[in-house]
C-alpha cells in the first residue's frame, strides 16, 4: 500500500460552513494543496531525499486555503503549513501574507499530539490537536478567543527505509 505524505486539516468545521453559507462566500484549495469531504489536504516538501522523516522537529507543507467573503472585508489566507514539533507539544505556523520577507512564518495554532505515535515506518497519520494562538485569533478577525479548538491535523509521514 503507498501512503502519500502530507497534513489534513479541515481547519474549523463552524468557519468553513460560515463562510459557504455567505452570499459571496468562498472556501478554495490553491495547488498544491486540494480538497476533500474530510478537509484540505496539504503534500509534505521533499524531505532531502533521505526517505526517513520523524514526527518531531520541523515538517513543510505546500498549497494554501483561501477564505473570502463580505465583499472582500474576509479574506484569510493559511498558505505553506509548517509543523515544528518538540516531544508532544508544537506550533502550526503559516506564511505571513503581510511580510516583505516572503519566509516570515507566523503561529497560527498550538499543538499537542492527541496520542503516541507508534513506530510503524510513518505509514500510519498521527493526530494532533489544535487551538489558536494569539496571532491566530488576529487573522481569523478577532472572532475566536486565543485556545479556541481548531479542527484536528492529521499527519501522514512518507515510509521509512533502512
Amino acid at each position: 500500500m503507498t501512503t502519500t505524505a502530507g497534513l489534513a486539516w479541515a481547519v474549523k468545521d463552524s468557519l468553513v460552513s460560515y463562510v459557504e453559507a455567505l452570499a459571496d462566500g468562498v472556501v478554495e484549495a490553491l495547488p498544491p494543496a486540494s480538497r476533500s469531504e474530510a478537509g484540505f489536504w496539504f503534500p509534505l516538501t521533499d524531505a532531502g531525499g533521505s526517505g526517513v522523516v520523524p514526527l518531531e522537529g520541523a515538517l513543510q507543507f505546500r498549497g494554501a486555503i483561501r477564505l473570502s467573503g463580505h465583499w472582500g472585508a474576509l479574506d484569510v489566507e493559511l498558505r505553506d503549513p509548517h509543523v515544528e514539533l518538540d516531544g508532544r507539544r508544537g506550533t502550526l505556523l503559516i506564511r505571513d501574507r503581510g511580510s516583505r520577507d516572503p519566509a516570515a512564518m507566523l503561529p497560527f495554532a498550538d499543538l499537542t499530539l492527541a496520542e503516541e505515535a507508534g513506530d510503524d515506518g510513518g505509514a500510519a497519520p498521527v493526530e494532533v490537536a489544535a487551538s489558536l494562538t494569539g496571532h491566530g485569533r488576529l487573522l481569523l478577525g478577532g472572532q475566536y478567543a486565543v485556545g479556541e479548538p481548531l479542527s484536528p491535523l492529521r499527519i501522514t509521514l512518507p515510509p521509512r527505509h533502512g
